[in-house]
């Protein structure tokens, strides 16, 4: 799964470099913020509801 996702990571890498840089923020902080982000959302749960539609996103 992780190798699927791989070429999407990159892409996403990729492109917050480029808006630090449009932006005039430091990157390697701005990648250092969004690594502490996603290292703490492990046990988050994210309930989604409009109207008849419902979704439950659950990171493990």
């Amino acid at each position: 799964m992780a190798l699927v996702l791989l070429p999407v990571v990159v892409l996403v890498v990729l492109a917050a470099i480029v808006a630090c840089l449009v932006f005039r923020i430091r990157v390697v902080r701005a990648l250092g913020a969004g690594w502490r982000v996603v290292s703490a959302l492990p046990g988050a749960r994210f309930d989604i509801e409009q109207g008849r539609l419902a979704v439950l996103v659950a990171i493990r």
